[in-house]
């Protein structure tokens, strides 16, 4: 069983996602939801008026907190 947390966090630097086969694309810089599970995470958030959201591995997430691309929380 996979056990998942739901936080707050802000994108303040490059962050980006593929999907499916295409290529890299850019998350905008503001705030998202986080929705960690074990291995991935999910963030979703409002550009234009549309909810999106993006899975990357969580490896890969902990590299954008670790270089400061992503901080935890509301600012």
């Amino acid at each position: 069983m996979t056990s998942t947390t739901q936080i707050d966090a802000r994108i303040v630097g490059n962050v980006e996602f593929r999907a499916g086969d295409g290529p890299q694309l850019k998350i905008p810089e503001g705030d998202v939801q986080v929705l960690m599970a074990d291995d991935s995470v999910v963030l979703t958030w409002t550009e234009n008026g549309q909810s999106l959201t993006a899975a990357i591995p969580k490896i890969e997430f902990d590299r954008y907190i670790q270089d400061k691309a992503v901080v935890l929380g509301r600012g």
